[in-house]
């Protein structure tokens, strides 16, 4: 559910913005796998009941939350097109991992993702295809190469995300966007 979906009638932006501040909080305190809806609605101050009306699963709404972290203002605002860019690109998002519990909720999405047909459909509805303009816009190739360049990079960094975080750092940024050109058929 979007979040412009989700403040339809009887829903107060308050209320959604206390129960994404929750959410967040609650995987910073105790991480994604152990965050539950009857936690996040007890810090909100809000009914369990309230929280699957306006999302259906815990992953929809860590998909909602995760895009409020990394929204495509905080990676892409003013870094134009090209290398450089995609460096910025990358060192913007792994400064939010490490500053935020946005990359601790990725890595639980994807994880969830393997195993339950609802977080499947939240995690590729909401982070794959709603997202994936970002690194391809960001690319400025032709399409082809840019939808490569896309895929080795989201898919590194969620595989990092999941084995070494502590990875995702600038020089991982550079030569991630050095292999992901080089994938592509891209001279850099």
């Amino acid at each position: 559910m979007s979040t412009q979906e989700a403040r339809g009638p009887g829903r107060s932006r308050e209320k959604h913005r206390r129960i994404l501040d929750a959410a967040a909080a609650q995987v910073a305190r105790v991480g994604y796998p152990a965050a539950t809806i009857e936690g996040v609605a007890a810090a909100a101050g809000v009914g369990k009941q309230t929280i699957y009306r306006w999302w259906p699963s815990k992953a929809a709404l860590y998909v909602e939350v995760y895009a409020g972290l990394v929204s495509r203002e905080a990676l892409v605002t003013g870094i134009g097109t090209g290398e450089a860019a995609l460096v910025e690109l990358l060192r913007r998002l792994f400064r939010i991992y490490r500053d935020t519990p946005a990359g601790r909720i990725l890595a639980g999405l994807v994880a969830d993702a393997a195993a339950d047909e609802d977080a499947r459909v939240a995690v590729c509805g909401g982070l794959v295809t709603g997202r994936s303009e970002i690194v391809r816009d960001v690319a400025a190739t032709s399409p082809q190469a840019a939808e490569v360049v896309n895929e080795v990079i989201v898919a590194t960094v969620w595989k990092r995300l999941v084995t070494d975080p502590g990875s995702l750092d600038d020089a991982f940024a550079a030569h991630l966007v050095r292999t992901a050109l080089g994938a592509a058929g891209v001279r850099s």
